[in-house]
């Protein structure tokens, strides 16, 4: 099984506020911002920053992001290994989505990106 780590996830009530917060107050340059979505660069590390549901909780601890390359064969082997899904596989468009919590608790996001199509020459 292919993996990448891909960045640190935090589920933040304001995406303005945090950018803020993590630009101006710890000077991490940003390197892209939506309404949902943000990502700043810590030193090579990416913090992505997801805005969370309103009537979600948000404050508890960073969420492990990581593409693979067959997430049913990753939920497979991570259940065998003690994680738990947490709630379905989504199917947004730019892949598979799923959460796993690990043994601990502790929540990781997995992504099966859309394979990219061929480029015809």
């Amino acid at each position: 099984m292919a993996t990448e780590f891909k960045h640190i996830m935090l589920m933040v009530k304001s995406i303005p506020a945090s950018l803020k917060f993590y630009s101006e107050g710890l000077g991490l340059p940003v390197k892209m911002s939506s309404p949902g979505w943000a990502e700043l660069d810590a030193n090579g590390t990416t913090l992505a920053l997801h805005a969370a549901e309103s009537d979600a909780e948000t404050g508890s601890s960073p969420i492990l992001s990581f593409h693979v390359d067959d997430i049913h064969s990753a939920i497979s082997t991570l259940e065998q290994l003690g994680a738990s899904l947490e709630g379905r596989v989504r199917e947004p468009s730019f892949g598979k989505v799923a959460a796993i919590r690990t043994p601990d608790g502790h929540l990781v996001s997995l992504l099966q990106p859309v394979a990219k199509a061929a480029v015809e020459v």
